[in-house]
């Protein structure tokens, strides 16, 4: 619903066409006309277009002068002049601030989360001002929110709901109606866990939301690799929404995602994560998925960022002195060790962040291992490898006097006494009971410079689908910090209710680990 009576709008569409909208008072009109065509031309073909609307037309200066019929349209429409059809005058606008489309997806659960879908011209989307309002069946709409997204909270079932959008010149425009919002056992379910965050604390989420490359195989013939969930629980139009409200029950700090497709991160997460600041990072490749990383904005500054895959640490160009030596020597002593370090391209993120309430740095590192068992030692190498450029990157500001906090999130696809696992958690892979001469090397020479400590604890599950139920997903924090409460997984009897996940009731076939970590004090060099 547009207010745009008695006004005519041109619309740029190249340097030779024009789009002319006239706005009647219950109508609009439009049409595609050359730039250069003749203002007498473009009024013939008015008039015999809408032969019986159209008696008179002109276009007159601010002194009141008829344009003459020869001058081209890129110049006789402009906003000092005036268009008049049938004695009635228009205001003329060339290309002004438009929401030239607001759409909001119709799936009005309680507990979901509503974003708009916005196409704006000559506006920035920071800019725009956002009216939600709720009508109930017998009622006149009311505002219930001025935030660009909106959590249907329960209140809200039974009712209808739209969105009206203006800012910056632009006339304010209302969105479709969707509704009336209905209740979901599903969904509450999925967000029946949420606690609240004690003060102080920073609460860390890390969650792999599943890919739909992930879904089936990408080669003939075509395989299902969740075969027990209904296909209307697989697709991405059902499953982002239930993850982004997860984000919005948790209202975790700190998230860092794994298998996020560039889809999902431009048209879904970070839309809807309009308070967060986020990154994304994509390993080349068919799959085109990778990790992405949110933080509170209003709690946190950004510092410094940098994405890269984890192998590229052990060559030259980075600069880590322990990280050459050992590649090296792996290179001299396990020349096919060596090769599969660099053949897989494991990515990574690390970022800085300021807390803006305590001033305390953390250093915050998300990762997503290679998954074959069989590569246990390169996801070994490619750990230590992350956790060497985060303390070198602490030991610049420590230098620096600064205090610095660490969390390091991912899903290791590393189980419990895994090398992996020792390595995160002991630090050192000693207790690895399987020998041989390479894992001697891996044992003398491979030491987590970064002291860690589990944040979440161990869960029974992180991954739950039909064939594999285990932990491999972490979040840890440096030892100078203090964990705080943690999010209960869960509920075993909702993960029963279908042979794994995927389902009904979880987006992914993994399960958010949410801890809160209160950041520690640690002192300088």
């Amino acid at each position: 619903m547009k207010n745009n009576m008695n006004r005519l709008v041109v619309r740029t569409l190249s340097k030779k066409r024009l789009r002319i909208t006239i706005y009647y008072p219950t109508k609009e009109k439009h049409f595609e006309r050359l730039s250069d065509e003749s203002f007498g031309g473009f009024v013939k073909r008015l008039k015999s277009k809408l032969p019986n609307e159209v008696k008179t037309v002109a276009i007159v200066n601010n002194n009141g002068c008829a344009i003459k019929d020869s001058v081209e349209l890129c110049d006789a429409l402009i906003p000092t002049n005036r268009f008049v059809l049938n004695d009635v005058c228009y205001n003329i606008s060339v290309d002004p601030p438009t929401i030239e489309e607001l759409q909001i997806s119709n799936t009005p659960v309680a507990g979901l989360v509503l974003a708009p879908r916005i196409k704006v011209i000559n506006i920035e989307l920071k800019n725009l001002k956002y009216v939600w309002e709720a009508k109930a069946s017998d009622g006149d709409w009311g505002k219930i929110s001025s935030t660009g997204t909106l959590m249907l909270y329960p209140k809200l079932i039974g009712k209808m709901v739209r969105l009206c959008c203006s800012g910056q010149g632009a006339e304010p425009v209302f969105s479709n109606v969707v509704g009336p919002v209905t209740d979901d056992e599903f969904t509450n379910s999925l967000l029946s866990r949420a606690i609240p965050i004690e003060y102080g604390y920073t609460r860390v989420m890390s969650y792999n939301i599943l890919a739909d490359a992930f879904l089936e195989s990408r080669t003939e013939p075509i395989k299902n690799f969740f075969p027990y969930c209904p296909k209307k629980f697989q697709i991405r139009e059902y499953r982002e929404p239930r993850i982004v409200a997860e984000v919005f029950a948790h209202r975790p700090h700190i998230i860092c995602m794994q298998e996020v497709e560039d889809k999902t991160y431009s048209n879904c997460l970070k839309p809807m994560l309009e308070t967060y600041g986020g990154h994304i990072t994509v390993i080349k490749g068919r799959f085109k998925a990778g990790c992405a990383m949110f933080f509170k904005a209003d709690d946190f500054d950004e510092c410094h960022y940098e994405s890269f895959p984890l192998p590229d640490l052990y060559r030259q160009s980075f600069g880590i002195p322990d990280l050459i030596k050992l590649g090296q020597k792996i290179g001299s002593e396990f020349p096919d060790t060596w090769k599969d370090i660099g053949i897989r391209p494991v990515m990574t993120q690390i970022a800085v962040l300021r807390h803006k309430e305590s001033r305390k740095l953390l250093i915050v590192g998300n990762t997503h291992l290679f998954w074959n068992p069989a590569y246990h030692v390169i996801a070994l190498l490619h750990i230590h490898a992350m956790c060497t450029k985060i303390q070198s990157i602490r030991d610049v500001y420590e230098k620096q006097g600064e205090s610095v906090s660490v969390v390091v999130c991912g899903d290791m696809n590393s189980q419990i006494g895994s090398l992996v696992h020792l390595y995160l958690t002991v630090g050192t892979v000693l207790q690895y009971e399987t020998k041989g001469e390479l894992f001697d090397f891996l044992k003398e020479n491979v030491r987590n410079p970064v002291k860690l400590q589990l944040a979440r604890g161990e869960p029974n599950f992180t991954n739950y689908t039909a064939d594999f139920k285990d932990v491999i997903d972490y979040v840890l924090c440096d030892e100078h910090s203090t964990v705080g409460q943690v999010t209960p997984s869960p509920n075993l009897s909702d993960l029963e209710k279908s042979e794994g996940c995927p389902s009904a009731i979880f987006p992914s076939d993994h399960l958010p680990i949410i801890s809160d970590v209160l950041l520690g004090e640690r002192s300088a060099f």
